[in-house]
């Protein structure tokens, strides 16, 4: 048992480790703080609307919700990553220790934060029910919880059974990712389906004027979604466990979830653990001629990204995740969702915006330098143009951008009203994503952060990414601001976007003419 605690300790200092920037940690905890508030508020507002009995329900829901979403985000990279296979590979300690100290570690901290967070829950439902029933519920969610968190990892485990079988890391991630989303989202679109009607008579009746008009709107939304959840027969047998052996068969039933996983990960554990190691030893091969060949220099920008599975699925997040986002805009806009006059009457001014922003606001153009780590080196003292190095850089997140602005205004041309201010718009996009890269990197350049053990680290404990966006999110402000007056003013959609053409146009030869002749980089 002292053997399996030190492996939890070493798992939970490796990848639980605090931030070395005092204003990441800031952050964190601010970000933390935020989001509590959030919880916190939603809770009481659920509260003081419906009623007990469905206040219960809902905060099951969400603890679920929220369970589900931090599961995602950490214990996912804890309990399925390879990282620590070099270290234990060697030493005489099983498998099934590993895989199970591992598990441990990585649903530990999003326990222990909805934990936290359920602390008013349970004053509440003192207030409302009486002591046994308040200490029950609390059991009943916590179990529901980490019966949530076993049955992702079951199966989440059975596909990484299975990862030899893909073509390469990054696509695995990407068929992960999908299955994460596909879970999580399954019951709200099943819930969507079968109330489509009752939803629309709600938000047709939907009336904002006052707190009270709006409370009695989100009183009868909630009252659908509680009505439907008890005719569920899932949601019966879940609610109908409040006696002693009840809660005796779930700890039985999540442990041998538990025990299955286990067994199911460490049963492939030295396979994937000397797959994934051979991928990262592979010698790259780096050609000739470098000092003249642009071909060279992006392929080392392709090698960079190709090292960690981690930067390649942020590259793909990056060429996917806009044109998702451009279904999801197409779809509300099919519903009375966006059914506002404003809204429709800008409906190409908001796309194009939304897709702007979703294209820039990414990982890939903020930290170039930074993802080298250990190469950065051989651009320093290699016979390196660093000009072209550079520009490498600006065209391999430019092509991401581009790549995900060309896919979705093509969904958007075939599901949408086009025309020539379509083809106007896609050139506008296109050239900001450019200036944008062009500018976003430059913090980097100067203040790389290359010393990181974890590819996460070069990413999301780094600071360029929220600086990089001072450096290219104003000009992007600027010109949104500088379309959204034109068209107040009433200037024709097609006058406002030539004029918008030209400035954008210009704004780019000028931070093309600033970056390379008169700065050197």
């Amino acid at each position: 048992m002292k053997d399996n605690m030190q492996l939890i300790k070493f798992f939970l200092t490796s990848f639980y480790a605090k931030p070395k920037q005092p204003v990441i940690q800031a952050l964190l905890i601010i970000a933390f703080i935020y989001v509590a508030m959030q919880y916190f508020v939603l809770t009481f507002i659920i509260y003081f609307i419906a009623t007990p009995e469905e206040y219960l329900f809902y905060n099951v829901l969400l603890s679920n919700g929220v369970t589900y979403l931090l599961i995602s985000y950490f214990a996912i990279s804890v309990v399925f990553s390879q990282s620590d296979f070099a270290i234990f590979a060697h030493l005489p300690i099983s498998a099934k220790k590993v895989v199970m100290s591992k598990i441990i570690s990585g649903v530990t901290l999003p326990i222990m934060a909805v934990s936290i967070l359920s602390i008013p829950t349970f004053s509440i439902f003192l207030k409302e029910f009486s002591l046994g029933v308040a200490i029950k519920s609390i059991v009943f969610l916590l179990v529901m919880n980490v019966l949530i968190v076993l049955i992702l990892l079951l199966v989440l485990s059975i596909l990484n059974h299975f990862r030899s079988v893909f073509i390469n890391a990054s696509v695995y991630l990407l068929v992960r990712m999908t299955l994460i989303v596909g879970i999580g989202i399954s019951p709200i679109l099943y819930f969507l389906i079968k109330n489509n009607h009752a939803i629309s008579t709600v938000l047709v009746k939907l009336d904002v004027s006052t707190i009270s008009s709006l409370s009695a709107s989100i009183s009868d939304f909630l009252e659908i979604g509680y009505r439907f959840a008890m005719q569920q027969s899932l949601v019966e047998t879940l609610l109908s466990f409040n006696t002693a052996i009840s809660f005796i068969l779930l700890f039985v039933l999540c442990y041998v979830l538990f025990k299955a996983t286990i067994k199911i990960i460490a049963s492939k554990y030295y396979e994937h653990g000397l797959l994934v190691s051979r991928i990262e030893k592979t010698t790259k091969v780096w050609g000739r001629d470098i000092q003249s060949s642009w071909i060279n220099y992006l392929q080392r920008e392709y090698w960079i990204i190709q090292s960690e599975p981690y930067f390649k699925m942020q590259a793909i997040l990056g060429m996917v995740l806009t044109p998702i986002c451009t279904i999801i805009y197409l779809i509300l806009g099919q519903t009375t969702i966006l059914k506002v006059e404003w809204m429709l009457d800008n409906e190409s001014f908001l796309f194009v915006y939304m897709v702007l922003l979703m294209s820039c606001m990414n990982n890939i153009s903020g930290t170039p330098y930074s993802r080298e780590g250990k190469y950065y080196a051989s651009s320093m003292t290699l016979p390196f143009d660093s000009q072209k190095v550079y520009l490498a850089k600006v065209m391999t997140s430019s092509c991401i951008g581009m790549i995900s602005v060309v896919i979705s205004y093509i969904i958007y041309m075939l599901f949408a009203r086009a025309g020539f201010i379509t083809v106007l718009h896609l050139l506008i996009t296109l050239l900001l994503v450019m200036t944008y890269n062009l500018l976003s990197p430059l913090y980097d350049r100067r203040h790389p952060l290359l010393e990181w053990s974890n590819p996460s680290e070069a990413i999301k404990s780094n600071p360029t990414v929220l600086i990089s966006l001072l450096y290219g999110l104003p000009i992007l402000i600027v010109i949104g601001l500088l379309h959204f007056s034109l068209l107040t003013f009433n200037v024709s959609p097609s006058m406002t976007a030539l004029i918008i053409l030209v400035i954008v146009t210009l704004c780019t030869i000028t931070v093309i003419i600033k970056c390379f002749l008169k700065e050197r980089i």
